[in-house]
């Protein structure tokens, strides 16, 4: 019996131990995505400090086939339902995403298609991400926010949204709401879209009250609604300027806005 208990406590540490996403959300893998903010590797469910997590961070992934072309996602999971307006979303973002628990949707805060692989196994891009990046800024007084990194396949067929989609690359970084309930499920099971080959996530939480974001890599800032981003400049590494900027070989260009979530 003791045996058969030990064995079963063990499965379940090594399971826990190896899940790359947020226990009982959907899509879900073990297969583990490389991610660096800055000197920190990230462990699945890591916390960090908001600061920590400004600028985009770094990834690198191990690929099955040097020729593939992947899409790269960042969704916070943990938005509470009730911060969402129903009535300024779209059909497309209605009923709410479902987050990591009851009573919590989403939002999108990082969407890079075409990536590919470098000589050297390294991501690479040649376009400017669907929807820049934006740091975490969960509301002040909140539960820890679950932020997971998506690695998908990218298969022949794959198209941007729409003209008339709230997540198409003019909407989604013009207007903060259009961020909002991004069914990560409904994108996996899109056209041109494969399987989900690796993940991770962090975790951040804003336990003061009227707190402000102060972003290391950043075009313009928004309270309460997000701006489009100025032309991409040369990356001067300071505060303040938007740019191109390799990182483990996956080249973007990154905008962090003040916004929560």
């Amino acid at each position: 019996m003791y045996p058969l208990v030990h064995a079963l406590g063990a499965s379940l540490l090594i399971a826990c131990a190896s899940a790359q996403t947020p226990p009982g959300t959907s899509p879900a893998t073990n297969n583990p995505l490389t991610v660096n903010y800055g000197s920190t590797e990230v462990t699945p469910g890591i916390q960090l400090e908001r600061m920590e997590t400004s600028t985009i961070p770094t990834f690198a992934y191990q690929p099955s086939s040097p020729s593939q072309t992947y899409t790269l996602l960042m969704v916070d999971l943990s938005i509470p339902s009730t911060r969402v307006d129903p009535s300024a979303l779209s059909p497309e973002q209605l009923p709410l995403a479902p987050g990591v628990s009851a009573n919590r949707t989403t939002r999108l805060h990082f969407w890079q298609a075409g990536l590919t692989f470098s000589a050297n196994g390294t991501l690479v891009n040649t376009t400017e991400p669907v929807a820049y990046y934006n740091g975490p800024m969960p509301p002040a007084g909140d539960i820890p926010h679950d932020y997971v990194f998506y690695l998908f396949v990218q298969e022949e067929g794959f198209a941007p949204p729409a003209d008339d989609s709230p997540f198409n690359v003019e909407n989604v970084n013009e207007e903060s709401s259009n961020r909002s309930s991004f069914d990560v499920r409904k994108f996996a099971e899109g056209e041109g879209v494969g399987d989900l080959v690796a993940a991770n996530y962090i975790v951040v939480q804003n336990p003061g009250a009227g707190a402000t974001m102060s972003s290391g890599m950043a075009g313009p800032t928004a309270t309460g609604g997000a701006v489009m981003p100025p032309s991409p400049s040369p990356f001067t590494g300071s505060a303040g300027k938007l740019g191109a900027r390799s990182v483990l070989g996956l080249t973007v260009l990154g905008s962090v806005m003040a916004l929560w979530g």
